[in-house]
C-alpha cells in the first residue's frame, strides 16, 4: 500500500504547482488565433501528464513551456480574429486548476506538519 507522500502528485514543490495554476488561469483569458491553440493544448497536457506521474522534473519543464507562450510574455498585436481557447482546452484547463489546488493544499499542509489522516 502506497503511504500519502509516495502517492503521485504529493510530491511537487508548492511554489511550482503555484505557478502552474496561475499559467493554466492565464491561458483561460487568452486570445490566439484558432491554429495558435495546438501548441498551449499540447503543453497543458504535459502539465497535467506530469501532475498525475507527480514527476516533478517534468512539471518543471511543463511549467517552463507554458512561461514561454504565456500571453504576458509575449507581446503580440491583437487581432480581431483571435479566439478564446477551444472548449475542450478551457474545460481541461479548468480542471487542472481544481486539480492543482488541492495538491498545492495538500504539499503546504504537508510542509507545515499537517497531516488530514485521522
Amino acid at each position: 500500500m502506497q503511504s500519502r507522500a509516495d502517492s503521485p502528485g504529493t510530491n511537487l514543490d508548492a511554489a511550482l504547482l503555484t505557478r502552474a495554476r496561475v499559467l493554466l488561469e492565464d491561458i483561460s483569458k487568452s486570445r490566439l488565433p484558432h491554429a495558435a491553440w495546438s501548441r498551449p493544448a499540447a503543453a497543458v497536457e504535459a502539465l497535467a501528464a506530469a501532475c498525475d506521474a507527480g514527476d516533478g522534473p517534468a512539471l518543471e519543464a511543463a511549467v517552463a513551456r507554458l512561461e514561454v507562450l504565456s500571453p504576458n510574455r509575449v507581446d503580440r498585436i491583437a487581432d480581431p480574429a483571435d479566439i478564446p481557447p477551444p472548449e475542450p482546452l478551457r474545460e481541461r484547463v479548468t480542471a487542472l486548476v481544481h486539480i492543482i489546488a488541492e495538491r498545492g493544499e495538500d504539499t503546504a499542509g504537508e510542509a507545515d506538519g499537517d497531516d488530514d489522516r485521522r
